[in-house]
């Protein structure tokens, strides 16, 4: 039986991001409204007009008035070097809280502001999507099954297909810090357990002028975890074949794989070898469905007043291990925790 709508909802950021969120939100028969917010206006009156066909009652806000206001719940799809602010703000409103990753690129920043979010960890939802996301959800029980055994190495491979151009660094907290990051997310989750050790390799070796502004495109992590599990996580903002998504866990009794999928399972071969279709392009197509069980989770938490998941420390021990591994590349050495 479908919940009868109720919520009133605020979504902060319409950017690429948030237009997907909106469009879960939109639809969603458990939201009865659903206030937009966004630097342009412009951008607001596009999405209103695009979703008009939804159930949830669409009206455009300010960010700076939208931030104070009434609400069951923000979902906050900004520029992530706005998000820790925003949701320090939003917080103060009792509100639940859906906030993309990171939760903040300054690591500092987030430590000082961890006594006063604390007392809403479970009512912040931190953006790691991959964690609804079938196939690593499957992943996620065969290991706790034992299907392989304790797990004794994890190889996280991620990397995007088309890198990204100078202008959209602008504001980006960068590979490890927004890429790596739901790596970092991944490895906890799956393995239970949290990293005593860290080390860093990374370079510009895709286009050299990122190094001028601070960024590096390429980066190979070597992690220890406090029961001795071996992880390995490669990053890369360029894959000739498309996104590359893929994680091998490997154990005693044998190794569980989440390969890349294709929109054509089918499989040719002939002569000249085996061929079949092409991986997905980006985020977006490749984790499509996770988006939607996301958000749907993070509804349900805001009408059910249930605890969110990932949480807020969730979000804080995935920017420590970001600000290590960025201390690991600085210094070149390994890092302890």
């Amino acid at each position: 039986m479908t919940q009868q709508a109720e919520l009133n909802l605020c979504l902060i950021g319409c950017g690429h991001m948030g237009r997907l969120h909106a469009r879960n939100l939109a639809f969603d028969a458990r939201v009865a409204r659903l206030t937009l917010c966004d630097a342009s206006e412009d951008t607001v009156t596009a999405l209103v007009d695009d979703l008009s066909g939804g159930s949830a009652t669409l009206s455009p806000g300010q960010v700076d008035t939208a931030l104070d206001g009434a609400f069951d719940g923000f979902i906050i799809a900004s520029p992530a070097h706005l998000h820790l602010e925003q949701v320090i703000r939003a917080s103060k409103t009792g509100a639940y809280i859906f906030c993309e990753k990171p939760l903040g690129t300054d690591f500092a920043a987030i430590e000082a502001a961890t006594a006063a979010l604390a007392p809403y960890a479970e009512q912040i939802q931190v953006g790691f999507n991959r964690r609804f996301d079938p196939q690593m959800a499957a992943l996620k029980a065969r290991i706790a099954a034992g299907d392989v055994g304790p797990i004794e190495q994890l190889h996280i491979v991620s990397r995007d297909h088309r890198p990204p151009t100078i202008a959209q660094l602008k504001n980006s907290a960068g590979l490890i810090a927004e890429t790596a990051i739901h790596d970092f997310d991944m490895l906890r989750w799956l393995l239970d357990g949290e990293i005593a050790q860290i080390s860093c390799y990374g370079g510009a070796l895709i286009n050299p002028e990122y190094a001028d502004h601070g960024h590096i495109d390429t980066a190979t992590m070597v992690l220890i975890s406090e029961t001795g599990q071996q992880i390995v996580i490669q990053n890369s903002w360029r894959a000739a074949n498309g996104y590359d998504q893929r994680i091998e866990a490997f154990g005693p009794k044998g190794r569980l794989t989440v390969d890349n999928p294709t929109a054509d399972l089918v499989r040719f071969e002939d002569r000249s070898g085996m061929r079949h279709g092409q991986i997905a392009d980006d985020w977006s197509t490749r984790y499509i469905a996770s988006y939607c069980v996301e958000m749907q989770a993070f509804v349900h938490s805001v009408a059910k007043h249930q605890s969110t998941m990932p949480n807020l420390y969730d979000a804080i021990a995935a920017s420590k291990l970001a600000f290590l591994a960025q201390r690991s590349l600085r210094e070149g050495r390994a890092i302890d925790f």
